[in-house]
């Protein structure tokens, strides 16, 4: 196993791509084809990793906020990382770091997921169920929503990713967005478990007396339990919570960088997530509303208006017992 990496060179890359698991090698992939098609030498050097392989990626809470040289020109990122720090936002933002990234639909049709600002493109969606293991309810009803879960009986019987004081970002703040404080002190009380998503699926559904009865966990994992007879997978009805997968693109680019932008924007890659379940936001509000799902994202808004590094250590000072 390869040793951890804590901190990236910022500044060693001129296209850096963190990516979810499931799309990285395809999109790897498929990146190293443009670039041997393009027909002239590539000028630009890039990396693109799984995410999970960097515990922290670009800035804890105590280290200064990059200038526009210090960064790739071209960065993906996945969740509501360090750079929806408000200091960096601010920064970023005033000082115009960004440009505005639109594929040919956000051309004609926004939605709630789009910045109106024009500095952060949603590429794709991972996005967040319940998983139930139904040897372990022993009558106990099961949560059709949030709201229940937090309700719930199940007290240090759910599970949810992370570990080490760092747990997962987007359920935090989904769940502080719509409960306050006092949602959070009920989720600190129910969750006894924090680990990978795959650990998770390994132990589902066998009845283990050490595993979770709900595991909070993405799609893509909760969808290989779905012809496991002692599994519900349960959409919840106020919405599954949404974690972004982020696409950063500096002004002044050269043409080779635009045909990488181009690349990740374009029908290729939009293919590939949407196979792994990590969807285009125009394809997952299509796929809502055709099964009459809803969406839980935080929002612009939410994410203007509070300082998203400090709260979340507040947040996760909650779960500090958990291994």
């Amino acid at each position: 196993m390869s040793k951890m990496k804590n901190i990236i060179d910022k500044s060693e890359y001129d296209v850096l791509g963190l990516l979810p698991c499931p799309i990285k090698v395809p999109v790897e992939t498929g990146f190293d084809d443009m670039i041997n098609n393009l027909g002239y030498e590539c000028d630009f050097k890039y990396l693109l990793e799984g995410n999970a392989n960097y515990e922290v990626m670009w800035m804890d809470e105590s280290s200064h906020i990059p200038l526009k040289e210090e960064l790739p020109k071209i960065i993906i990122s996945a969740g509501v990382n360090s750079f929806y720090r408000k200091d960096f936002r601010t920064k970023a933002i005033d000082e115009k770091y960004f440009k505005e990234v639109k594929g040919i639909e956000e051309d004609v049709k926004r939605n709630d997921l789009s910045d109106l600002e024009g500095n952060y493109y949603i590429m794709a969606l991972n996005y967040l169920v319940m998983v139930v293991d139904l040897t372990k309810l022993k009558g106990r009803d099961i949560p059709n929503s949030w709201e229940e879960l937090l309700n719930s009986p199940f007290k240090n019987e759910i599970a949810i990713r992370g570990k080490k004081g760092k747990y997962c970002e987007t359920t935090l703040l989904a769940i502080y967005k719509d409960y306050g404080m006092d949602g959070i002190k009920k989720l600190s009380k129910l969750v006894g478990y924090g680990g990978h998503p795959a650990e998770m699926v390994k132990n589902a559904g066998k009845g283990m007396k050490d595993s979770p009865t709900i595991s909070v966990m993405p799609y893509f994992y909760a969808k290989l339990l779905k012809n496991n007879e002692n599994i519900k997978i349960i959409w919840p009805k106020d919405g599954a919570i949404v974690s972004p997968v982020t696409l950063l693109v500096q002004k002044e680019i050269s043409k080779n960088l635009e045909s990488a932008v181009n690349y990740f924007i374009g029908a290729e890659v939009r293919e590939i997530c949407k196979n792994a379940s990590l969807p285009h936001p125009m394809d997952y509000l299509k796929y809502l509303e055709e099964n009459n799902y809803k969406l839980n994202w935080i929002g612009w808004n939410f994410i203007s208006n509070n300082n998203i590094n400090k709260l979340l250590i507040e947040l996760n000072s909650h779960f500090n017992n958990l291994q």
